[in-house]
């Protein structure tokens, strides 16, 4: 099962956790969860006032699930979770859930690594740190 999609909402990790665990069968042996939050100093400013987060593409959902897609083929995943927040967030707010599950922990492990690596190009939705 692939679920990708972006939020204006706040994300709630333990829920999503929850609800993730809710969809699991017994062939996943592993569960791997990326939390990413915001963090100071900033990329381009140290020390932001709050960062923005903009699509830098037509169709976000689209591309999320693109990734969630290839990642799930690749690395043999049983399910994927890819959470992206847009709008203006503050400093420790979540940006970004990733939890894949498998049935073993390498794939788990290197897939995660491989989505946020995706994310982290900006081609989806880009940061903008405000002063």
């Amino acid at each position: 099962m692939i679920t990708a999609f972006a939020s204006r909402q706040a994300i709630d990790p333990f829920g999503a956790y929850r609800d993730f665990l809710e969809r699991e069968d017994d062939s996943s042996g592993t569960l791997v969860l990326h939390h990413g939050r915001v963090k100071r100093p900033g990329k381009q400013i140290a020390d932001f006032s709050s960062v923005e987060l903009v699509p830098a593409a037509s169709s976000i959902d689209e591309g999320l699930a693109k990734i969630a897609r290839l990642a799930k083929d690749r690395f043999g995943l049983n399910q994927v979770l890819v959470v992206h927040r847009l709008g203006t967030v503050a400093v420790s707010d979540t940006v970004l859930l990733v939890i894949v599950s498998a049935s073993s922990r390498d794939p788990c492990f290197s897939a995660c690594a491989w989505i946020v690596d995706e994310l982290k190009k900006e081609t989806l939705i880009a940061l903008i740190e405000r002063p």
